[in-house]
């Protein structure tokens, strides 16, 4: 791979590598808004950070990160029109008018507008991500109304290859995880669908240690009321096949209770046997277990976690920063949260082992300086964004809990060579991060050390 002969080898290897990183990130930062993100292999993640938009007197944007699986097409999807049909959609939904009301779905017309409130912004956004997924399953049903019907491989494989992308939008998945911000009066709305997240991060006024917050809900098998919700909504003689072995994966290959797409969890199998088996995925193995265990669908819903945040209740002081990100950034939390484990006294047994929280190990490491040592490749400081805290957050995780796999992944792509899931000394996950800091317009205080 890199022979090294000599000192000056090595520090040849680990510079290219170093730009073997940088090739693999993209990041950028204004005044309030940091983004960063690590393409894995494969690399199904995407985001969207909208213009802002005035709609009655106030500016308002639209923030989130997209998580896919099954292939990106879905996340695709979303990242390019999920944001301008919100953006559409709240323009015909919604007057300035103080009297109260619940918003129409998106085809209302402008007389039928309702003012903005907090209610009705929260209603409005269940119901966009909600009719927003519906319409990926009706573009199915459309070209192909009676997939029983179909007689032959060679009829299904002619509408798959007419239909590629229809099909593909419906059959892959995606998490979301956005914010919906009103800049002018600093209301925010947080709406998520699977396991992606928002943290909400301050500060003590007198001091720089920050307590940092999971604003939404976790959308998979590991969460209890989710296990709980999918088991009770199918017959009892079904629980064993939806959580095989006891896993906490629908059909023992799906993670998410709630994501956009993955139509195979909702749609009758015959979808699937006409359709979305002819779409070549990742996660190939989902269509066997799909074929044999779906009886009464859906299994996966698109309700979506919605949160309210006034954020005039903090002040500049407290140093309020969102941050928006995908599950490859909590798996490094979590991986480093493992070593930092401490004692504390307990009544019963003498001690209890504590462990920080992925979302404690990210609000710790926000602002804080990026050590460029790392150990498997070497940066410099001008390749490098400057006070981009996302980049930073997400640096600091990879130098600390994965340096040497780091490095033998990148390696690996320079020779050509595609990590792959199962690959499990070389596959990293993808990461993205977006940083918004909603008051101040300082970046987070952190410089390259």
């Amino acid at each position: 791979m890199f022979p090294a002969s000599s000192p000056d080898d090595l520090d040849a290897n680990l510079e290219h590598l170093g730009r073997s990183f940088i090739n693999k990130c993209s990041f950028a930062n204004d005044t309030s808004i940091d983004y960063a993100q690590f393409r894995g292999t494969p690399n199904e993640d995407r985001f969207a950070i909208s213009e802002d938009w005035k709609l009655h007197g106030h500016i308002w944007q639209f923030l989130a990160v997209f998580d896919g699986h099954g292939g990106s097409t879905t996340a695709e999807y979303l990242a390019k029109h999920f944001p301008s049909n919100l953006r559409r959609s709240m323009e015909r939904s919604f007057s300035s008018s103080p009297e109260s009301g619940i918003p129409p779905p998106s085809s209302a017309s402008q007389s039928s507008a309702v003012p903005l409130t907090a209610k009705n912004v929260s209603e409005f956004l269940k119901r966009e991500v909600r009719w927003f997924d519906e319409e990926l399953g009706h573009a199915v049903k459309t070209i192909c109304p009676h997939p029983e019907n179909i007689s032959d491989d060679k009829e299904a494989h002619a509408l798959y290859e007419a239909h590629k992308e229809v099909i593909a939008r419906a059959r892959c998945g995606s998490t979301m995880a956005g914010i919906l911000v009103d800049k002018t009066e600093n209301k925010m709305w947080v709406c998520c669908v699977g396991d992606s997240s928002v943290v909400l991060s301050t500060k003590a006024s007198t001091g720089r240690k920050r307590t940092t917050v999971l604003v939404n809900d976790h959308h998979t098998g590991r969460t209890p009321q989710e296990y709980h919700r999918v088991s009770m909504a199918h017959p009892s003689l079904e629980r064993d096949n939806i959580w095989l072995d006891g896993e906490d994966r629908i059909f023992g290959t799906l993670s998410m209770t709630r994501a956009f797409g993955d139509f195979m969890f909702k749609f009758p199998t015959s979808f699937t046997t006409a359709l979305f088996s002819k779409f070549p995925s990742s996660a190939m193995r989902s269509v066997e277990t799909v074929l044999r265990y779906n009886r009464t669908p859906p299994y996966v819903i698109s309700d979506p976690s919605v949160k309210y945040v006034d954020l005039t209740t903090f002040s500049k002081d407290v140093d309020p920063v969102v941050v928006i990100y995908t599950d490859g950034l909590e798996t490094l939390a979590n991986g480093l949260s493992m070593s930092l484990k401490k004692s504390v006294p307990d009544a019963t047994s003498g001690t209890l082992n504590v462990l920080p929280t992925a979302v404690d190990i990210i609000g710790a490491l926000l602002g804080q300086h990026p050590d460029l040592s790392m150990s498997s490749i070497s940066l410099s400081v001008e390749n490098l964004p400057e006070n981009n805290a996302a980049f930073n957050l997400m640096y600091e995780l990879l130098r600390r809990t994965i340096s040497g796999k780091l490095r033998s992944h990148l390696m690996a792509v320079d020779n050509a060579v595609s990590p792959s899931i199962s690959d499990e000394d070389l596959y990293i996950d993808d990461i993205t991060v977006i940083v918004f800091r909603p008051i101040s317009n300082q970046p987070l205080n952190a410089v390259y050390v």
